[in-house]
């Protein structure tokens, strides 16, 4: 019986790379290039010892600390230490929406337009969708994993060597299987596209929210967070498997229950209700403007207070550079 609800799974997870086979490349090819340029990018910026060292000062900044994480190595800031200091999380952040929107548009966006229920009336099985859409997640993540790992040795820059250009790539891979797995979670959960795209990204917003906390004043709080997990690897610096592991064991245990969860709920049904709307529409939302507004205020108000929070960051840094550079006269 467990065989028959992941029939045909090899076969849907064909389908789902031929669906994909511009998204899926564009977004390996475009992380991964954005990566290694910027890789090769520090090396021109800060070729010295002295200008890694002044830029690491900078680094250590509470408003820098919480926007890209605890650095690790700024005593000896190689180019590895700044290279994973500086990118890595804002990649895995990267990785992660990926990972969400693939998700995503193959399991609750599918089941909205009807095309489950077209394949459920085909020889495959009740769980072979949702586990053909996680298995094409989790290969991406990999090929992104090996991809940026190797790319980044191939380059054959001082201090950034195999094991830590493959941990690199691991906390990027770690990262997108860890929120293929939570978004395959709310696709159980909720009933729309809308609703499993919504909660995911919340989740990815309170893990990067819950680690700057943790990281600027306490750090304990950053290892409840999946993001603090991968920094915690401390990439070309001690290069620690384990939170790596750590991530991967809670991807698997979260994918076992959605796979537990699609198997005993209806087709289109969700366990969280959706809440019902307004039986009679304002006349703002009644107008083009107005409709668009309600529709996109979500991400409006994410956009606004990133871009404050960003603002906030710079203003902090830059405020402190002219008294570090009157210290290093």
């Amino acid at each position: 019986m467990a065989n028959q609800s992941y029939h045909n799974t090899g076969r849907l997870s064909r389908f789902i790379v031929r669906q994909d086979r511009i998204r899926i490349p564009v977004w390996i090819i475009s992380l991964s290039v954005l990566t290694f340029m910027v890789a090769m990018a520090f090396t021109d910026l800060y070729p010295t010892g002295l200008e890694r060292q002044t830029i690491a000062e900078t680094m250590k900044n509470p408003a820098m600390t919480a926007m890209v994480g605890k650095g690790y190595g700024l005593d000896d800031y190689t180019n590895g230490a700044m290279m994973a200091h500086q990118m890595l999380l804002l990649t895995a952040m990267a990785v992660g929406i990926m990972s969400i929107l693939l998700v995503t548009r193959h399991t609750r966006a599918d089941e909205e337009d009807g095309r489950i229920e077209m394949i459920r009336s085909l020889p495959a099985g009740r769980s072979a969708n949702l586990y053909a859409a996680i298995s094409v997640s989790f290969g991406t993540n990999a090929l992104i994993a090996l991809i940026t790992g190797f790319g980044l040795y191939a380059l054959g820059i001082e201090s950034m060597d195999l094991e830590g250009s493959l941990m690199y790539g691991a906390a990027l891979g770690a990262t997108g299987i860890f929120f293929s797995a939570i978004t395959a979670l709310f696709a159980q959960l909720t009933e729309s596209a809308r609703g499993t795209i919504g909660y995911s990204i919340t989740v990815l917003l309170l893990s990067y929210l819950i680690r700057a906390v943790g990281d600027v004043s306490n750090e304990t709080l950053s290892w409840f967070s999946p993001l603090g997990w991968v920094l915690g690897s401390e990439v070309y610096v001690n290069n620690y498997w384990w939170p790596i592991i750590l991530t991967m064991g809670a991807a698997i245990i979260l994918v076992a229950l959605s796979l537990y969860l699609n198997a005993i709920r209806d087709l289109e049904a969700g366990f969280i209700p959706a809440k019902p709307g307004r039986k009679y529409a304002s006349s703002f939302l009644k107008s083009p403007l107005g409709l668009a507004l309600r529709l996109q205020r979500t991400g409006l108000i994410a956009w606004a207070a990133g871009m404050f929070i960003l603002g906030a960051s710079y203003g902090s840094v830059l405020g402190d550079l002219e008294s570090f550079f009157q210290k290093m006269k």
